[in-house]
């Protein structure tokens, strides 16, 4: 049997760790939490602003954002979050990489 196909699901699986790392420390700590929701409705708001300037539908669109991605379903876009961040700065090849060396015999 070819044992060098198991290495996607251990990246898979490296991927969902980091992706409930954050959900665990926000349930557990709530300081935590309330830090992030603070961080995820300052990302919103600039990046709603870089896209239609400063306004009224900026207003508009930035609070419904924040109500459904901050307040409603937090926990899955605070983990798609943490990913994109830790995508953009090239943290996850290092686990890929990591995963690969530790496959290999």
């Amino acid at each position: 049997m070819n044992q060098k196909g198991h290495i996607i699901f251990l990246i898979l699986g490296a991927f969902l760790i980091l992706a409930l790392i954050p959900i665990l420390i926000t349930s557990f700590f709530w300081p935590a939490k309330i830090l992030m929701q603070i961080i995820m409705i300052f990302v919103l708001y600039t990046t709603v602003r870089g896209f239609l300037g400063s306004g009224t539908l900026t207003l508009l669109v930035s609070a419904i954002l924040i109500y459904f991605m901050v307040f409603k379903w937090f926990e899955l876009f605070l983990a798609l979050y943490i990913l994109q961040v830790l995508l953009g700065l090239q943290f996850m090849s290092v686990i890929i990489w990591g995963v690969g060396t530790t496959m290999r015999k």
